[in-house]
């Protein structure tokens, strides 16, 4: 329960007020007197209002609040548990606390004498880092073919420091492809390191590199670890090596440390976490393990589900949540559907029909593993007149490579639209801003599309890269009047080379955003209508997003499982509920399965009420789609239903229908 203001009553009433509304496991917690502590706390136990009233509890016991350090994975949580504290005792507005990476810098910038930094140093941010990356990588690169950008160096640096493996591990592991590239990149690191050095810069991992070291040293981590007698730190499950050596040195130094997680929540393996260093701390520090089960979000029903895939885990703590809500007498729907434009009309379809019950849409959301698969949704919602909005990826038409194929269609649609005719000519290699603009000019003058290729072609006598837009705008013009989508899938093959130059690493997820987009046009009878359509929305979304009208209606949450971390929703839904969705296609191996179900648990728990999840049976060549693994965890705890075949026409959307009529607009 949120805290009252303070009634200046003495430390006995405040003791009180600290402990007023909490459960016994949350009481425990506020009290726990072990020098080394790990809470579990399940998903909605209400972890973030026990750490705030365990730090008020500090300081009404008497610890100076200068001395308590808490660590927090994003800013706002950290200001948001520093101004809940401050409510109950308002000396607990002085504790030290923010994200490693901030309390990393604060630290060093205090201590930089004894490390014989400079008065002022700078930090890199990663695009000031992947710049940097780049001008030593060139100053190194030699006539070897297919060498790694700076960005992807940065990737594979970034993942070796924090999770501190050698490059050529994480090569091997995580980007075959460039095993050919290990020397290179590694002097690339040394060189960067170098770098950094000279002109006194720390890049992100370089700030948590840096208080490592510090708190390692023989006499310099002594001093600085004097300066806390507390340690509490959060998200514990999302913690990687490089972090886990600063709480390691803290506690080396008489820090007593709480550390506070779910390991079932660990989805950031990507980043170098594992629910196994969480497991590893807890037997380390021999520490007193204290648990949050009671659920104040979710049904009894939606956790029954929840609790089915936490069991289906290899490696998890034993627990079982508990709803405070109780049952809600809906259970969780498993809905199959004919194909993805049927499952589309059914998530609509539901979503309108929980908003006239009186749920508004900003109570509901729509939560995918990958963007991708929720752009056929997206479509629907475009065509209903469903405001949105995405907190994962990009706008359908705002992702780079989609932008490029919806150029193309663009540009043979309208030889004046220059702008769609600049970006595809760039995407050639050697062809700058000015060369585009000339042709452009050239182009708008041409009088005809095929004039206009023609006017492409005789560039790319001296630039072949130019062939491949040429030949995609051919292939676009010689199947005029055909499906839209069996156009743009011309098109896209005729561009994958320069697309995935372009893209490379990042090429087969934007590929996905492609395809996706590609299957959306099979609901537009002609490419005109179908470009005309997103073109349209992209306005609208723009006008909606920068409006300030107070009586905008707040809008329904397209999200990424990662994007949905920490949220939670009244009604959530869950497409493509299917092998290589949920859990992903990548996942093979047991530890990445294992990955995907903690993901599934963190979709799971984000609803407090109603859960549905939809299973589209049938892909656009007529094979039949593989039911998700996971179908089989979930299945005896949800009500199965069959859906039906997507309508011919549309059910109602929001907005008032208006008959056609001839209006002058000119």
């Amino acid at each position: 329960m949120p805290p009252t203001e303070d009634r200046h009553g003495g430390p006995e009433d405040t003791h009180a007020r600290i402990l007023s509304g909490l459960n016994d496991q949350q009481q425990a917690v506020v009290l726990a007197s072990e020098p080394d502590v790990a809470v579990v706390a399940g998903a909605g136990s209400g972890k973030t209002e026990t750490l705030t009233r365990r730090i008020a509890r500090l300081v009404l016991d008497g610890v100076d609040p200068e001395r308590i350090l808490a660590i927090t994975f994003t800013k706002q949580a950290a200001q948001n548990m520093r101004d809940r504290a401050a409510r109950y005792v308002p000396d607990a507005r002085r504790i030290r606390l923010g994200t490693f990476h901030s309390v990393a810098h604060a630290l060093v910038m205090e201590n930089r004498h004894a490390m014989r930094l400079p008065d002022k140093i700078s930090i890199l941010d990663t695009e000031d880092a992947v710049a940097s990356l780049k001008k030593v990588a060139a100053a190194l690169r030699t006539n070897e073919e297919n060498l790694p950008r700076a960005s992807t160096i940065n990737k594979i640096l970034s993942f070796s420091r924090n999770t501190e493996r050698t490059i050529e591990d994480v090569v091997h592991s995580n980007y075959p492809q460039y095993i050919h590239a290990i020397e290179f990149v590694e002097k690339v690191g040394a060189a960067y390191t170098q770098f950094r050095r000279k002109n006194a810069l720390f890049d992100y991992d370089g700030l948590l590199e840096a208080l490592a070291k510090m708190l390692e040293h023989e006499r310099l981590g002594p001093a600085i670890a004097a300066m806390f007698e507390e340690a509490l730190i959060d998200e514990a499950q999302d913690l990687n090596a490089l972090q886990i050596r600063i709480v390691r040195a803290l506690r080396r130094h008489d820090v007593r440390v709480m550390f506070v997680g779910d390991p079932s929540q660990s989805i950031y393996q990507f980043r170098g976490a594992s629910p196994d260093i969480m497991f590893t701390l807890v037997k380390e520090c021999s520490a007193k393990v204290y648990l949050l089960e009671t659920n104040y979000r979710s049904s009894a029903e939606i956790l029954d589900v929840a609790n089915a895939v936490e069991e289906a885990m290899r490696k998890r703590i034993p627990r079982a949540l508990v709803s405070h809500c109780g049952t809600s007498g809906l259970l969780p729907r498993l809905i199959e559907v004919d194909d993805k434009a049927a499952e589309a009309a059914a998530i609509v379809d539901a979503i309108l029909d929980r908003k006239n019950e009186g749920m508004e849409l900003e109570e509901q959301a729509i939560v995918v593993r990958s963007t991708a698969n929720f752009r056929h949704v997206e479509a629907e919602l475009i065509a209903r007149k469903v405001p949105y909005t995405v907190r994962a990826g990009v706008k359908v038409t705002e992702a780079g490579a989609v932008r490029d194929l919806l150029c193309v269609a663009r540009a043979s649609l309208n030889l004046g639209n220059e702008p769609a005719w600049q970006r595809i000519l760039q995407l050639a290699p050697r062809v700058g801003e000015r060369k585009a603009a000339k042709m452009v000019e050239a182009i708008s003058a041409s009088g005809s599309l095929q004039n206009a290729i023609g006017i492409i072609l005789d560039a790319g006598v001296r630039n072949e890269s130019l062939r491949p837009v040429a030949h995609a705008l051919r292939l676009v013009d010689d199947e005029r009047g055909g499906p839209p989508a069996a156009r743009l899938r011309l098109a896209l093959n005729a561009l994958e080379p320069l697309l995935e130059a372009e893209y490379r690493d990042d090429w087969k997820a934007r590929k996905a955003d492609v395809v996706a987009v590609i299957d959306i046009a099979h609901q537009h009878a002609d490419l005109d209508s179908f470009v005309s359509s997103l073109t349209i929305e992209t306005s609208i979304e723009k006008t909606r997003s920068g409006t300030a009208d107070p009586n905008e209606e707040p809008p329904l949450t397209l999200t990424t499982i990662h994007s949905a971390k920490g949220l939670e929703w009244q009604a959530v839904y869950v497409p493509s509920m299917i092998e290589g969705h949920i859990p992903t296609m990548y996942a093979q191996a047991p530890d990445d399965v294992d990955e995907e179900l903690r993901a599934f648990y963190v979709l799971v728990t984000r609803a407090k009420t109603h859960l549905e999840f939809f299973k589209p049976t049938v892909m656009p060549d007529g094979m039949l789609r593989t039911a998700s693994r996971f179908e089989g965890v979930i299945r005896d705890f949800c009500e199965r239903e069959r859906g039906s075949r997507a309508p011919r026409g549309r059910r109602g959307g929001i907005g008032a229908r208006i008959e056609p009529e001839a209006i002058e607009l000119w």
